[in-house]
């Protein structure tokens, strides 16, 4: 806080002058003040001008990655059909008459690797149109169809079976068709989308696992058995999404219903958090002790009644058989002994601590005052979050064009061999159109898509700004709400509250400390991306016996785990002290960290005790809105009144699965949780902060009170011997 002298010529520090003292002084400089009988000043003016630099040159780099991306990727080659040369089916003049995909072996498609790398390892090429017919071309059948096979494949027109044989093992030709269907430009076999969930019948699928069983595709039973599997995983997974998918379209707006009920019942628990907050506290507290004193007795009495007992007296020995250890008394007598040193040291602590609980539970018997007369900051987190939601979108994008920007690489091949038999040898790479033979039999030919190196440096560039935005916004926000706490605490009469602090806290963090926002998020950002560096190595090791790099890497990931977390509490605690100081960052996240070390036990208390009720507080909201969900759902009918009031204003659709649509509104209800607290968490943050400014930097004498309420300083066991209204 800076220094300043009253009328008098007497200097005053902390921030605290005479009201004449605070025009004179912002005639000079830029000064944000609270008049309420007490003038509470802090200078106002940029802070961290070169990082707020920084910040914006970085967003260009990442509008212009951007550009790139967008000028030369295509997304719709991810839900394009392609064939295995890189054609996109119906597209490409090759393959501009042939819209479908078709897989040679459709199976490969089924198998966990092939799933979770989402791609298909068999052969693919593009057809004009989906065979509608069952064909295997190694059985022999009385009607033969034409050989689907891949470009360039010579195939005569009745192929002996061993031509056939060898055009199938070589993965030339598809070993069998299946009757299909096109689906989005793929050939999809007709009984995956014929059979839903509710038949019982698979005579067609039994009919083609014996078909395939005869073209020895498959060599045993298990083989078969697991194929048979899958597809009917396939066939009743697609049908639960279409039945998922259609309960979600019925019941909507219960969903936004329950999401509105959550919302206000957060609101309401904020609102009383003032009355309950001692009350749930001490309660916890007596209730663990009973609890620890409960079991000792407990203890205390078996081991009693053991006494006598044959065998009770004998030693540990191994078993798996658990009974044998509760008929012992050793065991009785160690839990006791555990339940007595644990009952005496929560004691002390309780003792101990006494004043400091009591200091946790005023700030947030306070903290809810503050969201209470500033109703508006739960409402505000909806605007960082949907700005959240933009940016990943944003990033999400970037990356997918980015990662489309695919160039076709060719090589040279030198053909070798008659006309039936070619096979071709690879060797430098060559331009398409450039490529100039000089007389030999050497092509220039297609051999796969790559991108372009430079792409991925692009990529982290991309990740890295997203990172940067991410933790900027998250920055912002908690100066902005930090502000508007800040001058509930430091108003002491409370009628005196200036209109609209929430707007009043956005400008001047926007105008004055986005350079402060943008310094903290960027060193947020670069530990987050050193993580994701580690845990892309971590894949790239995958499957190497290096213990000791494996180990060194997990240490790494260990380190910068806990540093985030460690940075990310210290960012908060200087963006408070940036919101009431107007300082930056560098300077505010000292001062912060020096004053929550010297406070290190109340840090400790505060933060375990809100942590605590604030974990309480979601859980009960969101109990309740899925308590009241299933009521609804389940045994709504069986009650008069609610049967009426359900039928009249509040129908309940018609769904197969309630009781996702339940967890859906759970799962919702958790998150507005999370937002709502997070504010009253910050709150807290921020209270308990300019708390203990308070107790430093004044001593409670006329020149410099106390500005926390009489219950606090009654806490503490200070006063203000004098009212300032008195002596002015």
């Amino acid at each position: 806080m800076d220094k300043a002298s009253d009328r008098n010529g007497r200097k005053m520090s902390s921030g605290l002058m005479e009201a004449d003292s605070c025009f004179i002084s912002m005639k000079r400089e830029t000064y944000r003040c609270i008049h309420d009988g007490r003038c509470f000043c802090t200078r106002v003016s940029l802070t961290d001008v070169i990082c707020l630099i920084l910040f914006i040159l970085a967003m260009i780099v990442w509008l212009c990655i951007g550009l790139i991306g967008f000028l030369e990727g295509n997304p719709s080659s991810l839900v394009m059909p392609t064939d295995s040369k890189g054609r996109t089916c119906g597209v490409d003049p090759e393959v501009s008459d042939k819209p479908n995909l078709f897989f040679f072996n459709i199976l490969d498609c089924l198998q966990v690797e092939a799933i979770t790398n989402l791609s298909c390892p068999t052969p693919q090429v593009c057809v004009k149109d989906c065979p509608d017919y069952y064909y295997f071309p190694l059985l022999k059948t009385d009607t033969d169809f034409s050989l689907i096979c891949v470009d360039n494949v010579n195939v005569s027109d009745d192929p002996e079976m061993a031509e056939r044989v060898a055009l199938i093992s070589e993965r030339k030709c598809a070993p069998y068709y299946l009757e299909s269907r096109p689906v989005y430009g793929r050939c999809v076999p007709a009984f995956l989308l014929e059979v839903n969930i509710n038949d019982t019948d698979f005579d067609v699928e039994t009919e083609i696992i014996n078909k395939l069983t005869e073209s020895k595709l498959f060599d045993d039973e298990i083989t078969v058995t697991v194929v048979k599997k899958a597809v009917s995983l396939i066939v009743n997974f697609g049908s639960i999404l279409q039945v998922v998918y259609d309960d979600f379209i019925n019941a909507w707006y219960i969903i936004v219903i329950g999401l509105v009920v959550g919302a206000v019942l957060c609101f309401i628990w904020c609102s009383i958090m003032r009355f309950v907050a001692g009350f749930m506290v001490w309660g916890s507290i007596i209730v663990l002790h009973v609890l620890l004193a409960g079991g000792i007795f407990f203890c205390w009495n078996e081991y009693m009644e053991l006494e006598g007992v044959p065998g009770a007296s004998d030693d540990f020995s191994f078993s798996l058989n658990l009974d044998s250890y509760l008929r012992l008394q050793k065991t009785w007598f160690i839990a006791g002994v555990i339940m007595c040193v644990l009952l005496a040291i929560i004691l002390l602590l309780t003792i101990c601590l006494c004043t400091r609980i009591r200091i946790a539970v005023a700030l947030i018997e306070e903290a809810s005052k503050a969201v209470s007369a500033f109703w508006s900051t739960l409402i505000w987190p909806i605007f960082p979050f949907a700005f959240q939601l933009l940016v990943t979108v944003l990033w999400c994008a970037i990356a997918v064009y980015l990662a489309t920007s695919k160039q076709k690489t060719f090589v040279v091949n030198f053909a070798d061999g008659n006309a039936s038999n070619v096979t071709f040898n690879n060797f430098d790479p060559c331009d398409e159109n450039n490529f100039d033979p000089q007389g030999t039999s050497a092509l220039c030919m297609f051999n796969s898509y790559d991108l372009p190196e430079y792409h991925t440096y692009m990529q982290f560039i991309n990740l890295f700004c997203f990172l940067w935005v991410l933790n900027f916004i998250i920055g912002l926000n908690q100066v902005i709400l930090a502000g508007v706490f800040a001058t509930y605490f430091w108003t002491v009469d409370k009628k005196d509250l200036p209109r609209f602090p929430l707007a009043k806290s956005l400008y001047t963090a926007v105008v004055y400390h986005t350079g402060s926002v943008a310094f903290g998020s960027l060193i947020i950002a670069i530990v987050q991306l050193i993580r994701v560096i580690l845990e892309y190595i971590e894949v790239q090791l995958k499957g190497k016996e290096n213990k000791v790099a494996k180990f060194i890497l997990r240490c790494l990931k260990c380190v910068f785990w806990c540093l985030e977390k460690f940075l990310k509490f210290i960012n908060k605690n200087a963006y408070i002290m940036i919101a009431i100081y107007g300082k930056s960052f560098c300077t505010s996240a000292k001062n912060a960290f020096f004053l929550l070390m010297r406070n290190i036990i109340r840090v400790a208390v505060v933060n375990k005790i809100t942590d605590f009720l604030l974990f309480i507080g979601t859980a009960m909201v969101t109990t309740a809105v899925v308590v009241l969900s299933f009521f609804y759902f389940t045994f709504s009918a069986e009650y008069s009144f609610t049967a009426f009031i359900a039928a009249e204003y509040l129908p309940i659709p018609n769904v197969r699965y309630y009781w996702i649509i339940i967890f859906m509104i759970g799962f919702g209800t958790f998150v507005i949780g999370h937002i709502f607290f997070g504010v009253f968490n910050m709150a807290v943050d921020t209270l308990f902060l300019s708390f203990l400014e308070d107790l430093e930097r004044h001593d409670g004498s006329p020149e410099r009170p106390y500005y926390m309420n009489k219950d606090l300083m009654k806490i503490v066991g200070k006063k203000n011997r004098k009212r300032h209204v008195e002596e002015w």
